[in-house]
């Protein structure tokens, strides 16, 4: 059950203004994400390629205002993508391959190769990024930006596809209603869960 406080933050609609704002909270949070830090295990390397990686993998959410953030004080953020913003793979692939350790460059492919084999086939939209600073984890942050997403995505009807990047995000994802579909595990990697989201029908 979330606080009074927390369903009283506010949730800004992320825009090209945001970018800056957005690109801070993301890259605060992500540096304790199992999937970033296995990509990026040095501090440097991880600051350098960081702010790549969200172009690459995210799209461009702040010109089709696919995202939010709480925006007293910054505390969290998310995006997604419609099934019109469909991201360039091969483009990203390249980027990928490019930025991470030589030796984790295989292994990089074939988790994301895995990734893209349970992405849905008929229209849906990918969660991308959640993203709570960690000074305010665990406080039911994450939880109201992502009940403002599925509320959106739930008006739309419309299927919602992401991975998990641990089990603690895992249990919280489907607890919002996500099924997991698999656990994906290459090599060195963590584990990783692709997870697909139903629209719940609309009330009468």
């Amino acid at each position: 059950m979330q606080s009074d406080h927390v369903d009283a933050i506010s949730i800004k609609t992320v825009d090209l203004e945001d970018r800056s704002r957005v690109d801070a909270i993301l890259t605060t949070a992500f540096a304790m994400c199992p999937l970033l830090r296995w990509l990026y295990p040095e501090p440097r390397e991880y600051l350098q390629h960081f702010k790549g990686f969200i172009e690459y993998y995210c799209g461009n959410p702040f010109s089709s205002n696919s995202g939010a953030y709480l925006n007293d004080g910054d505390k969290g953020a998310i995006l997604w993508q419609t099934q019109g913003e469909k991201r360039d793979n091969t483009i990203m692939m390249d980027f990928l391959l490019k930025s991470v350790p030589t030796h984790r460059r295989s292994e990089t492919e074939k988790v994301f190769e895995t990734f893209g084999k349970y992405h849905p086939h008929e229209p849906h939209w990918y969660l991308t990024m959640v993203a709570i600073d960690p000074m305010h984890q665990r406080s039911g942050l994450g939880e109201h930006l992502l009940r403002h997403a599925t509320g959106i995505s739930d008006n739309a009807q419309r299927l919602v596809h992401l991975e998990a990047t641990s089990p603690h995000a895992m249990r919280l994802y489907e607890r919002l209603g996500w099924n997991v579909l698999t656990e994906v595990q290459v090599g060195s990697s963590p584990p990783f869960f692709p997870m697909l989201r139903q629209p719940k029908p609309p009330e009468a």
